[in-house]
């Protein structure tokens, strides 16, 4: 997927320089237009003070698979697992512009799932182990700081790398017994990290769609970007 992502940003930037004038900046492709001088000027969506704000959808959210690598091997381990319903990441974001290059920001990301799972127990006595259904319900709450470094491609196309920190927790309710007796939420490491790479390309003046790939939360995102100066 990351490597599909990549491919696309790619693809549009060459089509992009190839269709105007360009120079390098810092080995960085800028696709430029004539001023009235004559002289060129690079061009860029994004200007100094400028701000965005985005909603964005992000797949995938797996806990069985999160819990697993915190540690609670239990629920990892579950079997014949059906997820039932999945809203996966809901995410909203605000950036500040410091400069063309340069932007500050800060993401709220929410995740919840709901699935049923089998698990053996020992009724004890002669009943030996027997298989009994329950049902969990896994959310999560993270909170990014984020700064960007924005390529500003052309004035329709910004591609950005990301980098952030923050605070993550996890919620888990369920009608087993067995996981009520835990500290589900207690075991998993709160710091939440993210590093990706994503694009914009601007539908209009102000507006543009949001595709982002990375590690630390969802893999791939996709939303709506909206600036305001």
């Amino acid at each position: 997927m990351k490597k599909l992502i990549l491919f696309t940003l790619v693809v549009l930037s060459q089509y992009l320089i190839s269709q105007n004038d360009t120079i390098y900046v810092n080995g960085v492709p800028k696709i430029t237009k004539r001023n009235s001088a004559g002289s060129l000027e690079p061009q860029s969506p994004l200007k100094k003070d400028d701000y965005l704000y985005e909603i964005s959808f992000g797949v995938p959210f797996n806990p069985t698979q999160e819990a697993s690598i915190f540690g609670i091997g239990a629920v990892g381990n579950t079997s014949n697992i059906v997820n039932k319903k999945n809203l996966h990441h809901i995410c909203a974001n605000a950036d500040y512009q410091l400069n063309e290059e340069y932007s500050v920001g800060l993401e709220l990301t929410y995740a919840q799932s709901q699935f049923t799972y089998k698990r053996q127990y020992y009724t004890g006595g002669t009943g030996g182990v027997k298989d009994s259904t329950y049902t969990m319900k896994a959310s999560k709450i993270r909170f990014l700081a984020k700064m960007s470094y924005h390529f500003n491609i052309s004035e329709k196309f910004d591609a950005f790398l990301i980098g952030g920190f923050g605070y993550k927790q996890f919620k888990y309710s369920t009608n087993d017994s067995y996981f009520n007796s835990l500290n589900l939420s207690g075991d998993v490491l709160p710091l939440a990290i993210r590093i990706g790479i994503g694009g914009r390309f601007f539908i209009s003046k102000d507006v543009a769609i949001h595709v982002e790939g990375g590690v630390g939360g969802p893999l791939m995102q996709i939303g709506l970007s909206y600036k305001m100066h």
